[in-house]
């Protein structure tokens, strides 16, 4: 099946949030601080994107999320930051980093 990159859908938010806490605790040890931030970063980006500038950018194979990024400003004019970088560990070293 063919791995395809789309921008953020219904539904996205609470996956992104749920698989960054769990991956993250378990691989890194974080706490259940980082959910909260997590959520935090993807309510102001849901509530106050700029879509000319800000995008996110989310890997699915058929019906499974894989994996996001995402890219939004930085805060200094003409210098984005990339944020929320996941990739499920049964999809790692397929080369979707590079896409």
């Amino acid at each position: 099946m063919t791995v395809m990159i789309r921008d953020l859908e219904i539904g996205d938010a609470g996956w992104l949030i749920e698989r960054h806490a769990v991956l993250y605790a378990r691989e890194e040890g974080f706490d259940a601080s980082f959910e909260a931030l997590v959520a935090d970063i993807l309510a102001d980006y849901i509530r106050s994107r700029d879509p000319a500038t800000e995008r996110a950018f989310i890997a699915v194979e058929g019906e499974e999320r894989l994996g996001s990024v995402f890219c939004v400003q930085s805060g200094e004019p003409g210098i984005a930051k990339l944020r929320l970088f996941l990739l499920v560990p049964d999809a790692r070293g397929r080369g979707l980093g590079q896409r």
